[in-house]
């Protein structure tokens, strides 16, 4: 079940307070962006997060900030098969963990500001600012809603009746990224907005993660913008799209996912997905989109007390087919975005005696 509502800026209240001694909390604040400029494919995704863990819990015990920056960027003409990539990923690592204090969090009227490590994360809904600098990427982004928020949990619902408050938002974005190797010029880039809180002690990313964990796929043109999002062993999955300016929305039936090809990559030696086929349905429109992944970048989660999961993003084209009232229409080679979060080690205890 999902709905799409409306949020306003004190959606962007952190919880460190609210947690107080006895209950983990978990929350970000993220943006991806997938774009093109002047012959080079890019994807960006950076979010603040807040971790506080408790002995004998699912994180491992004490508090953190964290600032996260992932970039990748590829030839845009480069061959359609997934190389061996340079990337930049920045934040998950021990040694770049912040301290819990360092986030400053301010609401005022309609504005809400998330300051971290030279970055600073505006929410003005459905307007919404990324500045600053942090792992020599500097950004100057804005975004825009394309259509209201997509929720996960009930938007009625607080984090005194449930543990978790979720929900994502489908924008455009224009603006600059600039780097060491040049500017990003980001011009009606597509960008997805991810703010998920999860608070107390049921949250086990290990057990939540197992078998083929949680897959995200996201395709832009003028004519479709959209994502999928799917947990396939738990049998759940999402997807809003914005098609010809109206808007599709879907939960549970109607959406399917499917691997079908694979790559091993040589830096992990892990097998993942190169390519994938998605399907969604609804009313009369039904959205077919073959993703190849072109480049990646990885990092794991190590702040997990019974285990790790592994996070794999990669920059991808789409071919897109759109069967409307409209009729067939066949779109290919949009900029496209696949990223992955699944277990893939979990910790056992000793044998008795």
């Amino acid at each position: 079940m999902s709905q799409h509502h409306p949020v306003a800026a004190e959606e962007y209240r952190d919880h460190r307070a609210f947690v107080g001694p006895d209950r983990q909390l978990w929350e970000n604040n993220g943006w991806s962006v997938r774009g093109r400029d002047d012959g080079t494919d890019y994807l960006l995704w950076t979010s603040p997060y807040l971790i506080q863990g408790l002995a004998g819990q699912s994180y491992r015990p004490g508090r953190l900030a964290l600032n996260q920056t992932l970039l990748i960027t590829h030839p845009a003409q480069a061959p359609d098969e997934l190389v061996d990539n340079d990337f930049l990923a920045v934040g998950w690592d021990p040694d770049d963990y912040r301290a819990w204090d360092d986030l400053d969090v301010t609401i005022e009227d309609d504005t809400a500001r998330w300051s971290l490590g030279g970055r600073t994360m505006t929410a003005a809904p459905p307007q919404w600012r990324i500045d600053g600098r942090h792992a020599g990427v500097e950004t100057d982004l804005a975004l825009t809603a394309r259509s209201e928020p997509q929720w996960f949990t009930d938007p009625q619902e607080g984090l005194d009746r449930r543990a978790d408050r979720w929900w994502i938002a489908n924008g455009e974005v224009d603006g600059v990224i600039r780097t060491s190797g040049g500017t990003l010029t980001v011009v009606g880039a597509h960008g997805v907005h991810e703010r998920h809180i999860h608070c107390g002690l049921v949250h086990d990313p290990i057990s939540l993660l197992e078998g083929e964990g949680i897959v995200w796929f996201t395709v832009t043109s003028p004519e479709l913008s959209g994502y999928v999002m799917a947990r396939p062993s738990r049998g759940a999955s999402w997807a809003q799209f914005d098609v010809d300016g109206r808007t599709v929305e879907r939960a549970g039936e109607g959406i399917s996912t499917a691997t079908t090809r694979t790559w091993t990559d040589p830096k992990t030696r892990m097998v993942v997905g190169q390519t994938w086929h998605v399907e969604v349905e609804h009313d009369t429109t039904r959205l077919q989109l073959d993703v190849q992944a072109r480049a990646r970048a990885y990092y794991s989660w190590d702040f997990l007390s019974q285990g790790r999961t592994i996070l794999y993003w990669w920059l991808c084209t789409a071919n897109v087919t759109i069967e409307d009232e409209q009729g067939v229409r066949k779109l290919a080679g949009l900029p496209a975005e696949a990223h992955l979060n699944r277990t893939y080690y979990r910790r056992h205890g000793a044998f008795d005696g």
